[in-house]
């Protein structure tokens, strides 16, 4: 019994480490970069948790320097996950109201893509910067890459931060770690329902 308990623990331990080791690999494969590029609107994706709106702030950030004219918000639900909410936010930073769209019913990425495509395509927007979480980037990406093939779309992304480093803690390094591998499952399971490619 010692032994089962004893190996047990070990092997938790060898886990916990080749995951602290490997873990900066693996969000490095889902970031794809915060280098923003010029667009004719910035699109925030729900999930921007709080009490932070980094999407928010980032989309903000981008408008107010020249960036782009217009912010889309994605989302339905409530917090950082409603649309109308995330506007409210964006207009307390003295964003212009006439530069906010909103589209209030996506509940999942797919989605945000799939009920922004429409308004994107009314106003003639011919280029979309993506704000987002790094840990979030490419599942977002991949999906308005295969949402707006076809068109003449062009996707830009711009992380909403940089992600946590070494020093960020334990306490922020087992947050990304949840938030990191999650995605995983999240890719392998868009993958396998043809939402991405």
């Amino acid at each position: 019994m010692k032994h089962w308990l004893l190996y047990t623990f070990a092997g938790i331990i060898f886990l916990v480490a080749a995951l602290f080791f490997v873990y900066p690999f693996m969000e490095k494969i889902l970031y794809l970069g915060d280098t923003p590029h010029h667009a004719d609107a910035i699109i925030v994706l729900s999930g921007d948790l709080e009490p932070y709106f980094l999407r928010t702030k980032k989309a903000v950030e981008l408008y107010k320097n020249g960036y782009a004219p217009y912010i889309i918000f994605s989302g339905y639900g409530s917090g950082g996950d409603n649309a109308e909410f995330l506007s409210k936010i964006a207009l307390h930073y003295n964003i212009s109201k006439q530069a906010i769209i909103i589209e209030p019913n996506a509940r999942t990425t797919y989605e945000n893509f799939l009920f922004s495509k429409p308004i994107i395509l009314k106003h003639g927007f011919k280029s979309l910067i993506i704000v987002t979480s790094p840990y979030h980037q490419l599942r977002a990406y991949l999906v308005a890459i295969k949402l707006f093939k076809g068109t003449d779309v062009m996707i830009y992304n711009c992380a909403s931060h940089r992600p946590y480093d070494s020093g960020g803690g334990i306490k922020n390094r087992i947050k990304e770690w949840r938030f990191v591998m999650m995605e995983y499952f999240k890719l392998l399971g868009y993958y396998l329902l043809g939402r991405i490619e």
